[in-house]
C-alpha cells in the first residue's frame, strides 16, 4: 500500500512538473532585434545597451521567459511580422505599420535627419524633394526606407546596418543618408568617428518621433497585456528615466550644437 502511494505521489509530482514545464513553454517568447550601440554595449559579448537592460527588466518583471537574439535588421522585422509570440525593439511606428503590431511603450524619442559630409558645400538640401537625385544610403526595413521609398525616391542603396552608410558617406560612395541624432551619436562613440564630420541637412517629417517595444501580429494578447503593464510599471518608478538618461542627454547636447532649430 505503501509503495502505492508513493507511485501515486510521483505520479503527480511528474504531472505538476509537466504542467508546469507547459506553461512556461507557452508564456515564452523570442525577443529580437540588431546590434546597435543602443541594444548592445560590448560588440564582443551579450553586454546590453540601454534598450536591451530595460527591455530585460519589463519582461522580468512580467515574469514572462524569453529567448534575445540579435539579428540583422531586415530579418528582425520579417520574422517579427511573420511568426508567433516575437518581441521586437527598437521600432519606428508610422501609419503603414500601426496595426501590424501590439505596441508596448515608448522607449525614447526620436528625430531623423538626413546627413551629408560637412565637406560637402555642393550639396544643398531646402526641401526632401531636392534631395531626390543624390545617392543616398538606407538600412533595409528601417522606417526611413520606407519613408523615402513612399516618396518617390528612387536612387536609394540599401545595406543591412547604419555603420555601413556612415563609412560609405565618408567614403563618397554616397551623398546622404537618413539617421536619428542619436543613432549617429552612438555610431560615432562606438568606432571613434569625429561626429563633427557629418552636418543635417534636413528633418524628415512625419515619421515616428519615438522608437517602441512591440509585440507581432500573431501574439497572446494576455502577454501583450502583462507586457505593457510592466512597461508602465518600470516607467512609474523612474527606472526608464534613470537608464535613458545620458542618451538624452547626449542628443540634447547634439541638437543644440548642430541643429538649433531641429524643426
Amino acid at each position: 500500500m505503501a509503495l502505492l502511494m508513493s507511485r501515486v505521489a510521483k505520479s503527480i509530482c511528474l504531472t505538476a512538473l509537466l504542467a508546469a514545464s507547459a506553461l512556461a513553454t507557452a508564456e515564452s517568447i523570442l525577443v529580437l532585434t540588431e546590434e546597435t550601440p543602443f541594444t548592445k554595449t560590448d560588440i564582443n559579448d551579450k553586454s546590453g545597451g540601454e534598450a536591451t537592460d530595460f527591455v530585460r527588466a519589463v519582461l522580468e518583471h512580467a515574469q514572462i521567459d524569453y529567448q534575445l537574439q540579435y539579428l540583422p535588421w531586415r530579418r528582425t522585422y520579417s520574422r517579427a511580422l511573420n511568426e508567433p509570440e516575437i518581441l521586437i525593439y527598437p521600432l519606428a511606428r508610422s501609419p503603414d505599420r500601426e496595426n501590424d503590431f501590439h505596441w508596448i511603450g515608448r522607449l525614447i524619442p526620436v528625430n531623423y535627419y538626413l546627413f551629408k559630409q560637412k565637406t560637402r558645400t555642393d550639396i544643398s538640401v531646402t526641401d526632401l524633394d531636392k534631395a531626390k537625385p543624390y545617392r543616398i544610403g538606407v538600412v533595409n526595413y528601417f522606417v526611413q526606407h520606407e519613408y523615402l521609398t513612399a516618396k518617390g525616391f528612387t536612387n536609394l542603396q540599401p545595406v543591412n546596418r547604419n555603420l555601413q552608410n556612415v563609412r560609405k558617406l565618408l567614403l563618397g560612395r554616397i551623398d546622404l543618408f537618413p539617421i536619428s541624432e542619436g543613432g549617429l551619436i552612438s555610431i560615432c562613440e562606438r568606432h571613434n568617428i569625429d561626429c563633427n564630420q557629418f552636418q543635417p541637412v534636413i528633418k524628415l517629417q512625419g515619421i515616428s518621433d519615438y522608437l517602441y517595444l512591440a509585440f507581432g501580429p500573431d501574439s497572446d494578447p494576455e502577454l501583450v497585456r502583462r507586457a505593457r503593464a510592466s512597461f508602465q510599471a518600470l516607467k512609474d518608478s523612474g527606472l526608464h528615466s534613470t537608464i535613458f538618461a545620458r542618451r538624452l542627454e547626449l542628443t540634447d547636447r547634439f541638437n543644440l550644437q548642430h541643429i538649433p532649430s531641429a524643426d
